[in-house]
């Protein structure tokens, strides 16, 4: 004795659009990674307790000097003229936050000195400092 009637398959699952999700959230954070590590540079910074933040803020100029004395905007190598003409801008835009300095603890300080107469000029009334906290890795 047959119950019911004929059977009917059971409903399919289209993984498609799961997977396309998931692969573009992939791509995303792999972007993201990228762009993060370009704006962090390959700077040793000075070990000093500084401020006891958790997290960091968003700077609206963030300037790299390197070991060499070379001085990094984002991607781009540039020099003191540029930094100033940067720091106009952002004083320009109304940028609130102070400019952000990420100097390698080996770089010169005729480097940093050139950074900071560059800001001033670019009328950044002050800049922050970027250091490792001691106990940091």
């Amino acid at each position: 004795m047959k119950f019911g009637g004929p059977r009917r398959p059971l409903l399919e699952l289209d993984m498609t659009p799961m997977i396309d999700v998931t692969f573009l959230l992939l791509i995303f954070f792999l972007v993201t990674a990228q762009m993060a590590a370009r704006t962090r540079g390959e700077v040793r910074l000075p070990i000093e307790s500084g401020e006891q933040e958790d997290r960091a803020s968003q700077a609206g100029l963030v300037v790299i000097v390197r070991a060499d004395g070379s001085m990094l905007v984002g991607d781009a190598e540039v020099g003191p003229a540029a930094i100033t003409e940067l720091a106009k801008r952002a004083v320009a835009r109304g940028v609130s936050k102070a400019p952000v300095v990420r100097a390698d603890r080996d770089a010169p300080v005729a480097a940093l000195n050139a950074v900071a107469i560059a800001l001033r000029a670019g009328g950044a009334g002050a800049f922050q400092l970027a250091t490792q906290r001691e106990n940091a890795p």
